[in-house]
């Protein structure tokens, strides 16, 4: 029997398991944001030479924020015709691996936990961003959470540089890209059915 302040190798795994899936979702955050920051906002020097980064700053910066720019959200498209709007769950998780390379060096528990976590993060926001330029009514529509994301990315779509993060913003409050809304953009989060 374990004195009562001991814990069981089951409670420390539990423990361990979940720190690292706090610790790695507020990492998620950091790099959501500056990937959608720095290559989906910003042609640069590797975006000008990598054709993925080019694609990804043309789908994203010019495309997806020159239809959005006037209307927040439209009618549902066919499927295979949002790739401006989703996030590859193949690539999320290929792009995971170097970061788990350098996770591996503290801890395998952390290295295995991160493919999960950017795969988590790549499939809510498919869920939630589409959800909030292709509305569908889903049942998380509702929901507290995905009103104030929705209102997050709305500002995002006023101010492009600013509130980079779309399911975490931890990044953007911590970065200090938190967009502040006024009165114009509560009156057009009024009009989307956001408030």
């Amino acid at each position: 029997m374990l004195p009562d302040w001991q814990l069981s190798v089951t409670q420390l795994l539990v423990l361990q398991v979940a720190g690292w899936v706090i610790g790695l979702t507020v990492l998620m955050s950091f790099i959501e944001h500056q990937v959608h920051r720095r290559v989906m906002h910003r042609k640069g020097f590797f975006s000008s030479r990598i054709a993925a980064l080019k694609t990804a700053f043309e789908q994203h910066a010019i495309v997806h924020h020159g239809h959005y720019l006037k209307t927040f959200h439209d009618e549902p498209v066919p499927a295979g015709t949002d790739r401006g709007i989703q996030l590859s769950m193949r690539e999320g998780f290929l792009e995971s691996l170097p970061f788990s390379l350098v996770i591996a060096v503290f801890s395998y528990t952390g290295a295995i936990i991160f493919p999960v976590i950017a795969c988590v993060h790549h499939y809510i926001w498919n869920k939630i961003h589409m959800e909030m330029h292709k509305p569908e009514d889903r049942f998380f529509t509702r929901w507290s959470v995905y009103k104030f994301l929705a209102r997050h990315h709305y500002l995002h779509h006023r101010y492009p540089n600013k509130n980079f993060n779309v399911v975490f913003p931890l990044a953007d409050y911590v970065l200090g890209t938190n967009a502040r809304a006024n009165e114009a953009d509560l009156a057009g989060m009024r009009a989307e059915g956001l408030l």
